[in-house]
């Protein structure tokens, strides 16, 4: 009866049925109606007719208070069960509203029961607006699940050749830090486990599953990598580069360089081993935490190496190019640069550069020669030639480490300046004490107490460095500084073997120069 019920139309010129045409026989309902409600107007004639014409509704009385409809609702709930919502339809006629009690025990009645919420309910009881729904229950959506992935903790993308934007809107194509450097033990890549998300539930109280997550590919092995116990970590096995094959990280234990090192790769700053088999050109700098092997010519660039520097074709360093290595280093010529060495130099020419040798330099070859600049050298110096005809001034000094020199110059120059501090205020004590104390000012008297106090501090320091200096003094008297020279010596070199020094007016041939109880002594 409630469905035939719902099925009334009140309409301003009397009431109308909604025809139900799924029914074997359409007529039951609208019989039933007309004699349940006793309705005296109706004309039978007009079912077969409405029913004939398929049409959707038919006229059953003028009378709009023939029938009496009691206020009623429907629950109806969202086609993913997440949420229900009862929509109330107003009383006809005289009929009935529902009590809030009435309205409970049919939504009791109900299969909805979980996530219930009646304060909707409580709004429609004091509005009784029929235009909208009321919401009585909502379920709760399941967490949305975190699919497992491979965090990689190096640069996987391709690396561009973007120059850096300096302050003044200039490019620098120097800093394109073209290549990453790992270290042995570095995590490289980490597995993260997949999360599934809680269930939730329905407005029926039924399990809502959360959508399984998809897990995280297995960790690729690489070159000189291993995966830890726990299959959850991608681990470097050496000091080396990054060098990736689609999604799999390589170390390799030697950056290699197929080019020239200039504004299409920029700077190099690698912890293992460098190979260059092109060019550094000028304004560059290529520093590795192993050896620097370069196949071709080192312009005004800086090369250091925490290992061995061999250049091939040499150095033109304009004056500006640094070479240094903390083992050895092995080139062929060099013009117009720095070379720090803490170990053995090996090369065919020397010319015009500065050189700090911890060890011993052999010039070998045709050239075979060393000429203008300063060498500071603590071992053998073993060259076919020192200096030139018509060169500029050759300084060499032998036997002594440069880093041992170095302090003791800067001892000395520190000796110097603060005897004249020392000497400046004694003037200054002498002048003032010659007079009569009582008759000085405050600012004299100031200046005098001032004074003899920093002259008695000035005199503690020079001490202390006169002390260093005597300490360093050792070094200058080792018997391991020797010059060999197979052909000539040229005049106008300068020659330092420990504590001795000697200016070679005379071109010499094939000789041997050594330290004899502080004097160098010349064997032809």
């Amino acid at each position: 009866m409630n469905n035939i019920l719902d099925r009334i139309e009140p309409r301003e010129d009397g009431v109308y049925f909604l025809v139900d045409y799924k029914k074997s026989n359409p007529k039951e309902d609208i019989v039933e109606i007309v004699k349940k409600y006793s309705i005296k107007d109706f004309d039978p004639s007009t079912i077969d007719k409405v029913i004939e014409e398929s049409s959707k509704y038919i006229f059953i009385t003028k009378d709009k208070d023939a029938i009496n409809i009691d206020e009623k609702f429907d629950i109806i709930v969202s086609k993913d069960r997440m949420l229900a919502e009862v929509k109330f339809k107003a009383p006809f006629k005289n009929g009935n509203v529902l009590s809030k009690q009435q309205i409970l025990d049919k939504i009791s009645e109900s299969n909805v029961v979980f996530g219930l919420d009646f304060s909707d309910i409580e709004n429609f009881i004091c509005n009784r607006d029929y235009n909208k729904s009321y919401v009585i229950a909502k379920g709760i959506q399941p967490e949305e699940s975190k699919n497992g992935f491979l965090e990689y903790h190096v640069d996987i993308s391709k690396k561009t050749t973007k120059p850096k934007v300096l302050e003044d809107g200039t490019l620098d194509y120097r800093e394109l830090n073209m290549f990453e450097s790992v270290h042995k033990d570095q995590t490289l890549v980490t597995r993260v486990d997949a999360i599934k998300g809680a269930d939730g539930r329905n407005v029926y109280d039924e399990v809502v599953p959360s959508k399984l997550p998809k897990e995280a590919p297995t960790l690729a092995q690489g070159k000189n990598t291993r995966i830890s116990e726990d299959g959850k970590l991608l681990l470097s096995n050496i000091d080396g580069c990054v060098a990736m094959k689609g999604k799999t990280v390589n170390i390799l234990p030697v950056l290699e360089i197929e080019s020239d090192v200039d504004t299409s790769i920029g700077n190099i700053d690698f912890i293992g081993s460098i190979l260059i088999k092109g060019n550094v050109l000028s304004g560059f700098t290529v520093s590795a935490g192993g050896d620097i092997d370069i196949l071709g010519v080192v312009e005004d660039s800086n090369i250091i190496a925490n290992g061995n520097i061999s250049i091939a074709k040499g150095v033109q360093g304009g004056g500006k190019a640094r070479i240094i290595a903390s083992e050895n280093i092995n080139l062929n010529f060099v013009e117009n640069a720095t070379i720090i060495c803490e170990k053995d130099i090996t090369a065919s020419s020397i010319m015009h550069s500065d050189m700090w040798c911890g060890g011993n330099v052999n010039i070998l070859g045709d050239k075979g020669v060393i000429t203008g600049g300063k060498s500071i050298i603590s071992g053998v110096l073993s060259t076919k030639y020192i200096g030139a005809p018509m060169s500029s001034h050759t300084d060499i000094t032998v036997g002594i480490n440069y880093r041992v020199l170095n302090k003791y110059e800067e001892l000395v120059q520190k000796v110097e300046e603060m005897s004249e501090k020392y000497n400046k205020l004694e003037r200054i004590v002498k002048k003032l004490s010659s007079l009569d104390i009582n008759s000085l000012s405050k600012e004299k008297r100031i200046l005098f107490e001032k004074s003899v106090k920093e002259k008695l501090e000035i005199k503690k320091l020079i001490l202390v460095y006169k002390k260093n200096l005597k300490s360093l003094m050792p070094y200058f008297t080792s018997k391991k500084g020797m010059i060999k020279v197979t052909d000539t010596l040229y005049n106008g070199t300068k020659v330092v073997i420990n504590n001795a020094v000697i200016f070679i007016k005379e071109d010499l041939r094939s000789c041997t120069l050594r330290n004899i109880d502080g004097k160098i002594e010349i064997f032809m």
